[in-house]
């Protein structure tokens, strides 16, 4: 089973899906990563390509990834799940499980992230985009997973134990 990780920018789709994959003994694969690997950092690809040719890398990034057999935790990027055609490979190979960050925590873990969808941008046209971007993850989620605690342990904890839950109801 892969379960894939979508949620906005910080919302710990990497964070907790790593340490979720290792208590679970499962790979991990990290999107933007792969991507960094094969073509330079999303702000480089963003700043020297645009938004568009950034989008098609992560399309076909995807699809790889998504080729996997072994049980994988595939942290999505913020993005990833604006295009209907990465919606439909998630939905043919992946569960996928909403990360419902809460907006205080989302900012908080922000900090100077280098993040090119952020430049120029207050906190308030942040929380447009959140809000803007809520309903398309809803939408596209087989599972909502909902962060409201700081307690990140816990966290973890808790969305490894979605994760098994769910290979367990598809096994």
């Amino acid at each position: 089973m892969i379960a894939a990780l979508t949620g906005f920018m910080a919302s710990g789709k990497t964070t907790f899906g790593r340490a979720a994959a290792e208590r679970l003994g499962w790979t991990f694969v990290d999107l933007d990563e792969r991507i960094t690997e094969a073509h330079g950092s999303p702000a480089e690809i963003f700043a020297s390509q645009g938004e568009a040719r950034f989008r098609e890398i992560e399309s076909a990034m995807l699809k790889e990834a998504l080729q996997t057999t072994d049980p994988t935790v595939l942290a999505l990027g913020g993005g990833t799940v604006l295009r209907e055609e990465n919606r439909q490979f998630i939905r043919e190979r992946a569960m996928l499980i909403w990360l419902d960050t809460s907006f205080d925590i989302i900012l908080s873990e922000l900090g100077n992230a280098d993040r090119p969808l952020l430049h120029g941008r207050t906190p308030a046209q942040i929380r447009d985009l959140y809000e803007a971007r809520r309903p398309l993850y809803a939408a596209a989620a087989d599972y909502v997973f909902p962060i409201t605690s700081t307690d990140y342990v816990q966290v973890i904890i808790d969305l490894a134990s979605f994760i098994k839950d769910l290979d367990f109801q598809h096994a």
